[in-house]
């Protein structure tokens, strides 16, 4: 035992020697990007708004399945402090995505510093980072994610092999019970692996070999990662719940679902691409897209013809890896059955254009205009990703300021008007966004919706923890805020309908004894 503990600790101080350069540049890269918002700690209007002091993960999250981010917050003593936050889940990222710059030998020349910074300045991740209460927890999910794949592709005899499988088995379990959306990052890097192998291997069956060990450590995760959530459940005497169809996970409804989830992955992925422009909404991103298209279709019948003259098995078997990737890069929809991908779980779709197109890569002279295309459009994605990522930064501080100068606005007429004398229950209508004085500019029409602060869910519980996070965290206000009930029975009712939007008169009354504020239909 304390020779394996001396080996594991003389490998992990071998890998940050080898690749100090890249953990510091990354972080690097990580903090230059986010300055904006590291700086002026500016959070999404809806999850994000409500825990900004002081948050541990409670009921909920475990009955979503995601137990163990109780114990991370509680390491930190539910602290939620920026940028502090921020910069521990950029550390998690870029360990991570050392180890993967490792693992496909990634670590001569500016390659290493695409992939950084493609993996490093995107949307997800800048959509990650507004959570800041809980993106360590998403930090922990995706490094463990990583560390399984890594480990497990680490070249052993027959019983450290099989040993090191149930181990990577537990840590993609840890994984999913943070977080189960970077399933996806693990089974996506384990196909790559096998494409990259390809080349490597004189037959395919050490890859066929390779593909069933992680069959089998993805069902040891699968038992391992269920035994957690049911004790976590049982502990807190709670269930399962529907939302985003957590209640339904087990391999049965896998099963039964199988045929339209596998449609699903097909569908989302394509869609990141085709509908979202892998969430860069800038103009020009049609045409990057397209052209990493004819790249990818060009260098892809390279290496297939390449492969076949090698060996036919093998041109056949990329031919499968390659179409199974985004299965892979949305392996979560297997889990989450009917649901769509997220920005937030849409780390996979980058990640797989990243790096398929650095894999396919060429050599030689014959391969060069197409190696000097796939790289050129490589670096055009990867700059048109961080300016999306500066413009997404651009919205969330312009919509902030904009809500909470609204905010105060109101706040001040409460108190002109004598409507705070007595502490009344106040009730918000509507959203600051879709108020004719709420200022939005070309950055806020371009952003992803998750950086369009002040354009929060209509729904009576969200409208009102929303509400609530701007006036209390921004404005230091301590205000009564009516209840869920009250606030949908006066949706309902014509003097509320009849109100004018503020500031015009009549935009705040009492009704049935509750101060209404009309902040837009």
């Amino acid at each position: 035992m304390q020779k394996a503990l001396t080996e594991r600790k003389d490998d992990m101080t071998a890998f940050f020697r080898r690749n100090l350069r890249f953990l510091i540049g990354g972080f690097f890269i990580g903090i230059l990007s986010y300055f904006m918002m590291l700086s002026l700690n500016l959070v999404n209007d809806i999850d994000g708004i409500w825990h900004l002091s002081n948050f541990v993960a409670g009921d909920w999250e475990i009955s979503l399945g995601r137990g163990l981010q109780r114990y991370a917050d509680r390491m930190r003593f539910g602290i939620v402090s920026d940028p502090f936050n921020s910069m521990l889940t950029l550390l998690l990222f870029e360990t991570a995505n050392v180890m993967i710059l490792e693992r496909f030998s990634l670590t001569k020349g500016g390659t290493p510093w695409l992939v950084l910074t493609i993996l490093t300045a995107n949307p997800v991740l800048c959509n990650t980072l507004t959570y800041s209460y809980m993106s360590v927890n998403f930090g922990l999910a995706y490094f463990f994610g990583v560390l399984a794949f890594y480990l497990l592709t680490k070249r052993d005899t027959p019983k450290k092999t099989l040993l090191r499988g149930i181990a990577c088995g537990a840590i993609l379990g840890v994984s999913m019970a943070f977080y189960q959306a970077y399933l996806s990052i693990t089974v996506l890097l384990a196909f790559l692996w096998m494409i990259k192998r390809l080349e490597e291997e004189k037959t395919i069956r050490p890859i066929l070999e390779y593909f069933a060990l992680f069959a089998c450590t993805v069902l040891f995760a699968g038992g391992f990662y269920l035994l957690i959530v049911n004790g976590l459940l049982f502990r807190a005497g709670v269930s399962l719940a529907s939302y985003r169809g957590a209640d339904q996970l087990g391999l049965t409804q896998m099963v039964l679902h199988l045929p339209a989830s596998l449609g699903s992955c097909y569908t989302e992925f394509f869609s990141c691409f085709l509908e979202k422009k892998a969430f860069a909404r800038l103009e020009g991103i049609d045409l990057i897209l397209a052209a990493l298209a004819v790249y990818g279709l060009t260098a892809g019948m390279l290496r297939f013809l390449r492969l076949y003259r090698e060996k036919k098995e093998k041109a056949f078997l990329f031919l499968i890896l390659v179409g199974l990737l985004p299965v892979a890069s949305c392996a979560v929809l297997l889990l989450a059955v009917g649901n769509p991908l997220s920005v937030l779980m849409s780390m996979g779709p980058l990640l797989c254009l990243t790096l398929l197109g650095i894999l396919l890569l060429p050599d030689g002279s014959r391969g060069f205009w197409v190696r000097g295309a796939g790289l050129f459009f490589l670096v055009l994605f990867a700059w048109y990703q961080l300016s999306a990522t500066q413009n997404d930064q651009l919205a969330l501080k312009e919509g902030k300021a904009a809500t909470v100068t609204l905010t105060e606005n109101i706040v001040s007429r409460l108190y002109s008007e004598g409507f705070m004398e007595e502490e009344p229950v106040v009730a918000f209508m509507g959203r600051p966004g879709d108020n004719r004085r709420f200022a939005k500019s070309t950055a806020y029409q371009m952003a992803n919706e998750y950086a369009r602060f002040g354009c929060w869910s209509t729904d009576a519980r969200n409208n009102r923890v929303s509400w609530y996070g701007v006036t209390s965290n921004f404005l230091g206000v301590n205000l009564n805020l009516c209840s869920v009930e009250d606030y949908e029975a006066l949706q309902s009712q014509k003097q509320v309908a009849d109100m004018p939007e503020f500031p015009l008169e009549g935009s705040i009354r009492k009704i049935d004894g509750i101060v209404v504020i009309k902040v837009s239909e």
